[in-house]
């Protein structure tokens, strides 16, 4: 009779464990999720060439907590963390891309509707360099590309270098651009490092390329150390 009574017990005492982390988990499954705070923002958009496909540049606003803390990263307010397309005449909607990625700036309109270029050039940035856990201008800036369309976006100048000026050739369909690199390695892209002059040709796979040699630049240091060194009194 004790033995029956004993595992009557031990029955009981887990069936009462069992339906308490079910309440703990029903509790976890319901409190309110971050995501139900975004707001998506689609306030700008431009046609494209009167071709019917628009551009929505994508940013987020965030309904604050009842104690007003967030619980996401900011955004700079003149930068976007996406692109959505809008195709009017088919309906179809698609984003620029699925990785992350805060776009500073792309062909306004205007400069679109020159028919100077097939393309959209985008300046961004996709990676922490300095690994703080943001995404912000200490990070390199990048020079991005796609067709008219949002689609085959890709990047065109290269990792590690910040992006400082560029320009479209349309006679030689490439890109001209200069970027900086961090020469001293001490995170930070500042004048005191060397600017590298690229080209790369839009319709290929290629990647950019230097346009300056190095013995080029071995003979333009030598030149400024002739001229402008310090001399010794």
């Amino acid at each position: 009779m004790k033995r029956i009574i004993f595992i009557l017990s031990t029955i009981s005492v887990i069936s009462c464990s069992g339906n308490s982390e079910g309440v703990a988990g029903s509790s976890n499954i319901n409190q309110e999720s971050p995501i139900e705070n975004l707001n998506v923002q689609t306030t700008n958009f431009s046609e494209i060439d009167s071709s019917g496909v628009l551009m929505f540049p994508l940013k987020m606003g965030e309904s604050r907590s009842e104690n007003g803390s967030s619980s996401y990263k900011e955004i700079p307010q003149s930068e976007f963390w996406n692109i959505m397309f809008y195709n009017s005449k088919t309906s179809n909607y698609y984003l620029l891309t699925k990785d992350k990625i805060l776009i500073e700036n792309f062909n306004d309109a205007e400069t679109i509707s020159t028919n100077k270029t097939n393309y959209i050039f985008y300046t961004a940035r996709s990676l922490d360099y300095n690994k703080d856990k943001l995404l912000n201008h200490q990070d390199p800036l990048y020079l991005y590309v796609s067709n008219k369309k949002g689609e085959n976006f890709r990047q065109l100048s290269p990792n590690n270098f910040n992006l400082e000026n560029w320009e479209y050739i349309k006679s030689t369909n490439k890109v001209v651009f200069s970027a900086s690199k961090d020469s001293n390695k001490n995170n930070l892209f500042d004048d005191k490092d060397e600017v590298v002059a690229f080209e790369v040709n839009v319709d290929s796979n290629e990647l950019a390329k230097e346009i300056f040699s190095s013995e080029t630049k071995n003979e333009l240091k030598k030149l400024y150390d002739r001229d402008w060194k310090k001399v010794k009194k």
